[in-house]
């Protein structure tokens, strides 16, 4: 049999139709995961494979969910439940703590519960509030319950099979951002057994302990490791309960070091207990305290803060380097060329965007030795797009190529390092644009000017005063790397058009409302007839999604700077009370009260950059959104109508949109359809 590419999600699916086949006890059953198939379309087919005696809907109850579940489950059936999301399924804790945790124990062992509990959880999808908590740690505190995450599409076929088989009741936890990752599979399969932890990565020198989501960061952070002389061990747990309590403490054993990885919140989370265990057992073997990298404590953030919030590679890479010092590190990276120690910062292939996970080095215009200057290009790539020259993030002294003319190398692997002149360290430089402008994973926060003792390079004996001055130095705001991303990953083109504000005005001054909530009501218009602008682009999946409200975010300037509200159902408000929400937000955002519902989630944007006196613009689109309207000031124009020549009161609107979504013609008419609403508004 030839091993096919199969995701997470399709071994889910294939675990579930072969134990659905295999004994005639296995229910499937959840909200829509008979007729639809899943949110995640995990459970796609078994209905129509099976019938729906044994894969059918419920209605919308996790705890009745549950309840039946151990009910079913005590009659002699096999139950895999799914919750939608991780945080839907709290609503069911009650019956999951007290009554299927503690069945077995309740009667002495003579009622087994053999039932699972399929939860998608933890976040990278840009799910809003409820839709990415990372609960592991709740029910892996709950005696009476098997916890399971796999962090592989074999391991998920595998884990689901024995949870199916086993007695006891299992919390089957599906990392959501792994759905969609392939690798090649012989399915059917089995792997390791429950409470036994899988080495995805050898090595001597720390271990990297994870498990689900997080064990592709951690082998990420290892594989970028092993360019600055470091040899991580990467540990997959696999499950929780049981924790396979020999592996964790012989990897530790052998390395000295560990450092523990997970999306959820550090305080009281699985991290702590394995911290523990690992002290308690290791504690004469180890050579640094055992470190933690996890979410910061705090509820999940919106979907434009998650990639601060969620442990990413950076991070992980700095708590190893905090485990090993940096002279250990050198010792081990050496030239390639010369044999001789080396030491530096290693520029890793950036995101080149529109998901372009790879790229072939055409040509090295530097070698092992060379000076390089800060942007100096170093190197031609080309992907499956283009070809692109990239410039050097650092400068000094190159010490190694980490790959050779024509290899094919991922994004975020290592391409050369260059040792930096004492001139240069802490320098800024950035290639903007693409995407390596060092995403920490740190929450953003506000920093002062930091000014520099270096003197501008200038002839000191023609400019005295020059010598002394220091160079500035601002960190960017929290914003900068969301305009880099949208900028990065989405093809925006922007086309405009002049049209006469006299209708305008004139229905401001009729109707009694604001510049503001008209042109809101020509958008919105526009948007019933366009529905295509109103949606953004799950590269992931490489689908449109139209979304079925217009959330409409809308540019207010406020003392401490611009704040885009979002009127949420802003398609089923009237032109007054579009009026009076949009009068409402404003002075919120004026006095820095805006709720958090009203500061993300929006679908599309009204961009009105006429309150500057400016007459057009080609703005960044508010990533993840389809399209933005901007709107220019009014201004005395010349303008020809009926064939004369008249001043007119004229203003400029344009539409920036991602090409993804909608042709030119498409979006032509949107832009049509919005100038006919401005000069006859409703």
């Amino acid at each position: 049999m030839t091993a096919v590419d199969t995701g997470m999600a399709q071994a889910l699916n294939a675990a579930l139709r072969d134990a659905l086949g295999a004994d005639e006890r296995v229910v499937v059953f959840g909200e829509d995961v008979g007729r639809l198939g899943g949110v995640f379309r995990v459970t796609d087919g078994l209905r129509d494979a099976f019938g729906d005696g044994r894969c059918f809907d419920t209605p919308v109850s996790e705890a009745g969910i549950a309840g039946l579940a151990v009910g079913m489950a005590m009659a002699g059936w096999r139950p895999v439940v799914e919750m939608q999301f991780d945080a839907f399924a709290y609503p069911a804790f009650e019956q999951i703590t007290s009554h299927m945790a503690k069945m077995r124990n309740r009667t002495r062992g003579a009622v087994a519960l053999p039932l699972v509990v399929r939860i998608p959880y933890g976040g990278g999808i840009g799910g809003v509030e409820h839709h990415s908590d990372s609960s592991e740690a709740y029910y892996a505190h709950t005696a009476g319950l098997k916890v399971v995450t796999p962090a592989t599409a074999a391991d998920a076929y595998s884990l689901l099979r024995e949870a199916i088989d086993d007695p006891d009741p299992v919390i089957f936890l599906e990392p959501k951002r792994r759905y969609w990752t392939k690798e090649p599979l012989q399915l059917p399969l089995r792997t390791g057994s429950f409470g036994t932890a899988a080495v995805r990565r050898a090595g001597a020198d720390a271990t990297l302990v994870a498990y689900g989501p997080s064990v592709s960061v951690a082998l990420e952070a290892a594989d970028l490791a092993a360019a600055e002389g470091l040899d991580v061990e990467v540990l997959d747990l696999r499950t929780l309960v049981p924790l396979d309590d020999d592996a964790l403490t012989a990897s530790v054993r052998r390395t000295g070091r560990c450092l523990v990885v997970h999306e959820a919140q550090g305080f009281a989370g699985v991290g702590a207990e394995i911290a523990a265990r690992v002290q308690e057992r290791c504690f004469d073997a180890l050579r640094a305290p055992v470190l933690r990298v996890t979410g910061f404590d705090i509820p999940y953030p919106p979907p434009l803060l998650e990639d601060a919030h969620l442990p990413g590679v950076r991070r992980v890479l700095d708590g190893l380097y905090r485990l090993l010092p940096a002279s250990s590190r050198r010792a081990r990276h050496t030239l390639a060329a010369t044999g001789a120690p080396a030491a530096g910062r290693t520029f890793l292939l950036p995101d080149l965007g529109e998901g372009l996970a790879e790229a072939e080095v055409l040509e090295w215009r530097v070698a092992v030795g060379d000076p390089v200057e800060h942007d100096q290009a170093v190197a031609e790539v080309e992907t499956a797009k283009s070809a692109v020259t990239l410039p050097s993030p650092f400068a000094g002294t190159v010490t190694a190529l980490h790959c050779g003319a024509g290899d094919v190398v991922e994004v975020g692997a290592p391409l050369l390092t260059v040792q930096e002149s004492a001139e240069a360290s802490g320098s800024g430089a950035v290639l903007t644009g693409y995407g390596t402008s060092g995403r920490s994973g740190r929450q953003p926060s506000p920093c002062p000017a930091i000014t520099t003792g270096t003197a501008d390079a200038v002839d000191a004996s023609n400019h005295p005063a020059r010598a002394t001055a220091s160079a500035t130095r601002i960190p960017l705001g929290p914003s900068a790397d969301k305009f880099v991303r949208g900028h990065r990953d989405t093809p925006a083109v922007t086309i405009w058009a002049d049209t006469d504000a006299g209708s305008l005005l004139a229905a401001r001054t009729t109707l009694g409302t604001g510049l503001m909530a008209l042109l809101a009501w020509a958008c919105l218009d526009a948007l019933a007839a366009f529905p295509e602008l109103n949606s953004r682009v799950d590269a992931d999946r490489q689908e449109l999604v139209r979304h079925p409200q217009v959330h409409l975010g809308f540019a207010a300037q406020t003392d401490h700077g611009l704040v885009v509200p979002v009127v949420r159902n802003a398609d089923r408000l009237s032109l007054d009370g579009l009026a009076a929400e949009l009068r409402r937000l404003t002075g919120l955002a004026r006095r820095g009260a805006l709720p958090a519902e009203h500061r993300t989630g929006g679908t599309f944007t009204l961009n009105n950059y006429g309150g500057f006196d400016v007459d057009g613009a080609t703005p960044i689109l508010n990533h993840p959104q389809a399209a933005m309207i901007g709107v220019g000031r009014i201004t005395d124009r010349p303008w020809v109508q009926n064939g004369r020549v008249e001043v007119r009161k004229v203003v400029n609107v344009s539409l920036t949109f991602d090409h993804r979504v909608c042709d030119g013609g498409t979006a032509a008419g949107f832009l049509r359809h919005v100038v006919a609403g401005l000069n006859g508004p409703a």
